[in-house]
């Protein structure tokens, strides 16, 4: 039965929701990025060694991330966002207390930061099945910019609590604590969160519910746009994984910054990727032209990623990471908002994650290729150089898309 948009107040709060959710998702699997200087202390890196195994420890994540989004999301059509959505959560954060107690095996730790990448595969999905069925078409974009802002709200709060708790108790009991936030957070998905409209019949068992997931893959590798979308939005990945995990220690041991200077610094950046995805969602809204929009916004990233290699001065460098995470915001919410465009509601759960499955994949090369650069010529410029190359093609991409844009507008 379709019990129609959320309206109001409840709209709001859902939207809240949604956002409190992929903000400790976003926590949970990216404190590791500004505790990896004292994880690569505890086990005795040197600096080749830190790029080396730091790479390869933030990008498993993402291995486990893309398979669980391709192969669990479309569960979420079946059974609904509001069961995914808690038992994920309860799960990750599981996990994420047992990386704090095991965290000095290191391959405890390598399998744990696996499976915190499988675990929360169906994190985007659920809230996207949420915003397709849930929200009226002119609301979509800034729903999807809300809660996606979390890519950028979560690593100014990592900076502004994370890093300070890590520094006062240690990195591992800060992940007991980020765990125990995130059991909370579950109960209170699982009391307030409805499964709207959108499921399809509930299978018989394990077998026909993976039936029903290839049935579903199929339909939506068939829809015209797809591929164009998922490729802007895996190029756009690329650039933002390698940068957000490798930000902190960018700064510290590219640009000379002080453990000091990031609680400043790193919250001044990317606050320019919560307002670019914020007033990028509005514009879009506002002018509809969302493929455009969000392909001049990428561009301009790309020219921003440029500019930061040459900067020196401490206000230079951070007013350029400002600029870069503004601009490469608005692609990943906008993505979504022109899949929900293109593909019916029964399969939004499955497109939305094929697509993060298939981005995040081509997303794990990035902290891999900052890795790489370091390893291999003790700084950042060749893997920064690669980040912009993947924004062009991201904007190159997305603005292909308009055709499939104005198509979808004129059938409804």
């Amino acid at each position: 039965m379709d019990v129609g948009y959320y309206r109001g107040r409840k709209g709001i709060s859902v939207a809240l929701l949604l956002l409190c959710c992929t903000l400790m998702g976003y926590i949970s699997r990216s404190t590791i990025s500004v505790a990896l200087p004292f994880i690569s202390d505890d086990y005795g890196w040197t600096s080749s060694e830190q790029g080396y195994w730091g790479g390869i420890l933030l990008g498993i994540f993402l291995v486990g991330y893309g398979v669980s989004n391709t192969l669990l999301s479309p569960l979420i059509d079946v059974y609904g966002p509001r069961k995914c959505l808690t038992a994920a959560i309860a799960i990750w954060s599981f996990i994420t207390f047992l990386t704090g107690v095991l965290g000095l095996i290191f391959s405890a730790f390598m399998v744990l930061r696996l499976l915190l990448g499988v675990s929360q595969g169906v994190l985007f999905p659920s809230a996207s099945k949420v915003t397709k069925t849930g929200f009226e078409p002119k609301l979509r974009s800034r729903v999807n910019g809300l809660y996606m802002s979390a890519m950028f709200m979560s690593n100014i709060l990592i900076a502004l609590l994370m890093l300070p708790l890590i520094r006062l108790i240690d990195w591992r009991p800060a992940l007991c604590v980020v765990a125990m936030v995130g059991f909370a957070l579950a109960i209170i998905v699982w009391r307030h969160l409805s499964d709207g409209t959108g499921l399809n019949h509930r299978p018989k068992g394990v077998r026909e519910a993976y039936g029903d997931i290839i049935v579903s893959l199929r339909r939506v590798i068939k829809v015209k746009g797809f591929m164009t979308v998922t490729f802007a939005d895996a190029s756009m990945n690329l650039a933002f994984w390698g940068l957000s995990l490798w930000m902190p220690t960018y700064l510290l041991n590219g640009k000379g910054f002080s453990l000091d200077d990031l609680v400043w610094a790193l919250p001044l950046a990317y606050t320019g990727g919560v307002l670019g995805i914020l007033i990028g969602s509005w514009l879009s809204d506002r002018i509809g032209r969302r493929s455009e929009v969000t392909a001049a916004f990428t561009l301009g990233g790309a020219l921003s990623l440029l500019l930061m290699m040459f900067a020196s001065g401490q206000a230079e460098i951070v007013a350029c990471c400002f600029a870069v995470f503004f601009c490469i915001s608005l692609l990943p919410a906008n993505a979504y908002t022109l899949l929900q465009l293109i593909v019916p509601a029964k399969d939004t759960g499955a497109a939305t994650g094929l697509l993060n499955g298939l981005s995040n994949g081509l997303g794990v090369f990035g902290p891999v290729v900052i890795g790489l650069s370091v390893a291999l010529t003790e700084n950042f410029d060749s893997g920064i150089a690669v980040m912009a190359v993947s924004q062009v093609a991201a904007a190159c991409c997305i603005f292909a898309f308009r055709a499939y844009e104005r198509s979808a507008k004129d059938d409804q």
